[in-house]
């Protein structure tokens, strides 16, 4: 039977599926605004992702278990949608898995949301690779995706379906094309997250590694922002089925490390790298519709990096000069 819940004031649970650097802060910021939340994640989290998700209920289980997602939906009539998949460098050499990873566990999801009537969706979408290689900066939400990489590709295929679920179904869905995010927890030394690897290789004195020549612009936002607004719209019953969430503002990487050195007071060294085939060169995200929807003043960019690295700080994990 289907649990019917009023939806007055906000949400009344939510369940957060993925429970990696975005989803455990998006828990954070639920938990902190008093709403009971489940997390649903196939990994056991590290003592800091612990942590940040203290408070919420973590459900161990694959994000494609349907049974699984039905018993964690138990208290939710609102689910962020934070399954990562393949890393945009690596999806174009697995496009088969990238795509296995991403799309068959939202669509059981979105199966499990159509039989209810009282649930919506966040999708946790990429506004830094869905566009490509934009012809017009800042872009808006109407300009067409023309992704470069798998990880592109299967973020649109997931917004089409949610699109589908929304004409067929009645599901309430919400897709946010999120910027280049950053904040305290996020992994270093991956093929994202520049600002991650670049503190955590500061912090240990050791050189920056940087593909291209370092113009590539992107529009970082820092996780607490992200976190705002997810929080703020899933409350809502009006929202479009697609906003961009970034800063409307672009960075070079270039420009970033030399906020990075202001920030820290350190020296950054670099370690040039080739170019990689699937690199945007530059996406920054046009943030009118949001701006329309609510009070949106995200950090800037030094605030952010600041603040990120203060938590690292915090973590003992920097070295002494």
């Amino acid at each position: 039977m289907t649990r019917v819940v009023t939806r007055v004031g906000g949400v009344q649970g939510a369940l957060v599926v993925g429970g990696g650097f975005i989803g455990s802060h998006v828990a954070r910021g639920f938990v902190t605004r008093g709403v009971p939340t489940t997390v649903l994640s196939r990994r056991p989290p590290d003592a800091p992702t612990a942590a940040r998700m203290n408070g919420a209920t973590l459900v161990m289980a694959d994000a494609g278990d349907g049974d699984a997602l039905r018993r964690a939906l138990d208290r939710a009539d609102h689910v962020v949608w934070c399954v990562g998949g393949l890393l945009p460098a690596e999806s174009n050499d697995r496009k088969v898995e990238d795509v296995i990873s991403g799309l068959p566990p939202l669509l059981v999801m979105l199966d499990i949301l159509a039989a209810r009537d009282d649930t919506s969706l966040t999708l946790m979408s990429s506004g830094g690779t869905i566009y490509g290689n934009p012809t017009v900066l800042p872009v808006p939400e109407q300009c067409q995706p023309r992704p470069i990489t798998s990880h592109g590709v299967t973020k649109v295929a997931s917004e089409l379906y949610l699109s589908l679920y929304r004409e067929l179904h009645g599901v309430r869905t919400l897709a946010l094309r999120c910027g280049n995010v950053f904040g305290a927890g996020q992994q270093p030394n991956r093929s994202q997250g520049v600002v991650a690897t670049a503190l955590a290789r500061v912090a240990r004195g050791e050189p920056v590694p940087v593909f291209g020549d370092g113009s590539a612009v992107r529009d970082y936002i820092h996780v607490d922002d992200v976190v705002e607004v997810v929080c703020a719209l899933a409350a809502r019953t009006d929202t479009p089925p697609v906003v961009n969430v970034g800063t409307g503002s672009g960075t070079s990487v270039r420009e970033l490390l030399s906020v990075v050195e202001a920030v820290t007071d350190r020296r950054v060294r670099t370690e040039p790298l080739g170019s990689r085939g699937g690199d945007v060169r530059s996406v920054v995200l046009d943030v009118t519709l949001l701006r329309s929807l609510m009070d949106f003043r995200p950090l800037g960019l030094a605030d952010g990096i600041a603040r990120t690295w203060e938590a690292l700080c915090h973590a003992r994990l920097v070295a002494s000069r």
